[in-house]
């Protein structure tokens, strides 16, 4: 019988204590000896460069636990939470030998079945109900879920924990594509995502301004030692985000100079956000002014900040379809232990796409896409640094843990 292998899906953006306690969980409550991580690239799901780059938080995560982290390209981590996670159950489905999905959530107890199966069979009364809070001007995300609470009441509730949502889209696209990989739910502990208190279960945004004011002590309280002495040593070479004035100026000027017809032909340009995003570019003073002024009840934070990041990587709306419809092309290793190599060793004859350790893609246009763009986004992320490095992509190699 083979051993149990988790499969985590996660941004470490950074790995804090929240994010330790759930790998040790993980690997308890599935009975998994081996831990893959499926991890965001440089620019994460809400539409933000990730405060340190890949490679940093990947050794965080072999660090506390992780024996494989695997690459989620950028133009399936800078995306919405459907796409997001369809890539990523896609890549633990394609390695093989992965067994079980861990996640966590708000409320473990809520009942993903019954909302999985209204989502994948689309019963005419939730297209209808999704329609009508669509025309009432709500974002898809909030349409979706109040489209649900007519069919079964709580759910909106349910989903408006953002775990849970992500959650619901794991499920989703292990039961429509019948994968072999058993879910695991792990209550979510800690602070909420907004929190800005600083404990030992803080939220991820409390750590990312205490790493940006250079606060150690409130450092040391709320992640694990790996992941302090990793932070500390990018914060010291000055490879670390700490705003977004780079996104700003670049934005300012690449919006204005596209012009509404060239905004129209980027990623899930619709329902004329291209008049408004122009109109913000030309007379906002900085990001969160640009960003706010955009958003609005259609067009949450996340989205908007997602549509800027597309224009900024040149990422056009039939290339945005096609890798959608295609999903990832490859499997990069970006960071691996002994373990890990035994696991992917075994995982050999059932593996799916081919496993890469270099940026350079395997043959094919489609493989060729997804690697461009991923070139692109370690360009811009490194203009936000004080001293950018050139070809960062092409000179890195894979992370090895202990």
């Amino acid at each position: 019988m083979s051993e149990a292998v988790v499969g985590i899906i996660a941004e470490y953006n950074p790995l804090h204590n929240g994010h330790f306690h759930h790998l040790a969980r993980a690997r308890e409550e599935s009975g998994a000896r081996g831990v893959v991580v499926v991890l965001s690239s440089y620019f994460v799901q809400r539409g933000e460069p990730a405060m340190v780059d890949k490679w940093a938080r990947t050794a965080m995560a072999l660090a506390c636990g992780a024996d494989v982290v695997l690459e989620l390209p950028t133009v399936f981590s800078c995306h919405n939470a459907g796409v997001f996670a369809n890539a990523a159950v896609d890549l633990l489905a394609a390695l093989g030998g992965v067994t079980h999905v861990a996640f966590g959530m708000e409320e473990p107890q809520g009942d993903l079945e019954t909302l999985g199966a209204i989502l994948m069979e689309e019963p005419e009364a939730f297209k209808s109900a999704l329609q009508r809070f669509l025309q009432e001007g709500f974002s898809f995300v909030e349409s979706r879920s109040r489209a649900l609470e007519t069919l079964v009441p709580g759910s909106a509730s349910l989903l408006r924990g953002s775990n849970n949502t992500l959650a619901l889209a794991y499920c989703c696209r292990i039961w429509s594509r019948g994968y072999a990989l058993r879910p695991v739910r792990i209550q979510r502990v800690g602070a909420g995502y907004h929190h800005r208190d600083l404990a030992p279960l803080a939220s991820a945004t409390a750590v990312r301004e205490a790493l940006r004011r250079g606060d150690w002590g409130s450092l040391a309280l709320t992640v694990p030692p790996a992941s302090a002495a990793l932070l500390r040593q990018a914060r010291e070479r000055g490879r670390t985000i700490l705003d977004f004035d780079f996104l700003w100026r670049l934005t300012r000027f690449l919006i204005p100079r596209l012009g509404v017809e060239g905004l129209r032909g980027m990623a899930e340009m619709r329902e004329g956000i291209e008049h408004l995003l122009m109109d913000a570019a030309r007379r906002a003073l900085s990001w969160d002014d640009l960003v706010q002024s955009c958003v609005s009840r259609r067009y949450p934070r996340g989205r908007v900040q997602r549509h800027i990041l597309h224009i900024l990587l040149g990422l056009k709306h039939w290339e945005n379809r096609a890798l959608q419809r295609l999903g990832p092309p490859y499997l990069r290793v970006l960071g691996v232990t002994p373990r890990g190599r035994e696991i992917l060793r075994r995982s050999r004859p059932s593996r799916n796409l081919p496993l890469i350790a270099k940026a350079s893609p395997p043959p094919g246009r489609w493989a060729q896409m997804v690697m461009a763009v991923e070139h692109r986004s370690a360009a811009l992320w490194e203009l936000g640094l004080p001293h950018p490095e050139a070809e960062t992509e092409s000179r890195r190699r894979v992370v090895l843990g202990e």
